[in-house]
């Protein structure tokens, strides 16, 4: 009990305050992105429309606990999407997922809906058994988390997943794709076993303070690819620095979540940057500092942001890094991408995600 009770401190955080552990299995899983839309896939799978976003969540027995063949669980899921300095509302729209310890469920953003009372996706591939709603958005992110049939929150970390995301160029017959694991958060300390409700406080909300689950940082460590603007002596590149936070009243006017960005030559040299967004955002380097260039940084190098936060107050910060490189005959078609999560300092900050 002595580790959970912090003395003279400012915040009503715990001492014994665990971060998240990205490599083991959650009970929470956060998609840092999605992308609306299809193509046609006649060379590949024969589809006609493929969704260029594929999300698969597959589920283990949590340790410790014991389970049964072909135990049901249920979630519940978010689409999130950014709001903007004009509509600072982040609007989201959630929905029920079911899947099986041992089964691995897969989907995207384009919808499941019931015709002549069958589920039927509206875009492959999708093995998907309830109904989806299309996101409020064509961009944003997804958050996941365990309920059991009361659709109560509860601690079950078992939950691992990645997102796809294919890429190219209309009108060639070719689509490159990239992916990224989920971010798992696993149930906090003040949650004891398997199955236990995780709302400890009881006001409906995730609180990542601990207690109803584990903490998440405030802060981005990162590699990136500079970008190269010129066909010589190389094709373009481009790169995106996707960040979210889980600091997020859903459907309601959201604070602006401010954060500095340190970028560094190989050689340490700094070219200081910031940005900011409402719940989440996609920007190319170039667009935050247009000196974040091949001709001015060299390849690659470090960024390392400051904490991020709204009005004062340290928030949460995930994200992901994704690099397109392009033909040197033809600067406008992708040739392969890539993409990669980020570092973080190990600085726990208290978080509420608001559904």
């Amino acid at each position: 009990m002595l580790l959970n009770v912090a003395v003279a401190a400012p915040a009503a955080a715990p001492v014994a305050a665990w971060l998240n552990d990205s490599e083991q299995p959650g009970s929470v899983l956060v998609f840092p992105k999605f992308i609306r839309g299809t193509y046609a896939d006649p060379f590949v799978t024969g589809q006609t429309a493929q969704a260029r976003t594929e999300l698969e969540i597959s589920v283990v027995c949590p340790k410790d606990a014991t389970c049964g063949a072909n135990q049901a669980v249920r979630l519940r899921a978010h689409w999130v999407c950014p709001g903007s300095s004009t509509n600072p509302i982040c609007a989201e729209t959630s929905f029920d997922l079911e899947t099986t310890v041992g089964g691995t469920l897969y989907f995207n953003p384009e919808g499941v809906v019931v015709v002549a009372g069958v589920l039927t996706a509206n875009a492959f591939p999708s093995n998907a058994t309830t109904t989806i709603p299309l996101p409020p958005c064509d961009r944003g992110y997804l958050i996941v988390w365990a309920i059991d049939g009361n659709d109560t929150a509860i601690k079950f970390d078992g939950l691992i997943g990645d997102g796809i995301l294919r890429d190219g160029t209309d009108g060639f017959p070719w689509i490159s794709g990239r992916g990224y694991n989920a971010i798992p958060i696993q149930a906090g300390d003040g949650v004891v076993s398997t199955g236990d409700p995780t709302d400890l406080n009881g006001d409906g909300h995730l609180d990542f303070d601990g207690n109803e689950y584990q903490m998440v940082t405030g802060t981005i460590l990162g590699t990136v690819r500079y970008e190269h603007l010129t066909t010589v002596p190389e094709g373009p590149v481009e790169t995106d620095l996707t960040l979210l936070t889980l600091d997020v009243a859903s459907n309601r006017p959201n604070a602006l979540t401010s954060v500095g960005l340190n970028f560094f030559t190989t050689g340490e040299d700094l070219h200081d940057a910031g940005t900011s967004f409402y719940c989440w955002r996609e920007q190319r380097l170039t667009d935050i500092l247009a000196s974040l260039t091949t001709q001015n940084m060299g390849r690659k190098g470090l960024v390392a942001s400051t904490y991020a936060e709204q009005n004062g107050v340290p928030v949460t910060l995930l994200g992901i890094v994704e690099t397109k490189e392009f033909y040197m005959l033809f600067p406008s078609v992708i040739s392969r991408d890539y993409s990669y999560s980020l570092f973080n300092d190990s600085d726990p900050v208290a978080t509420i995600f608001q559904p």
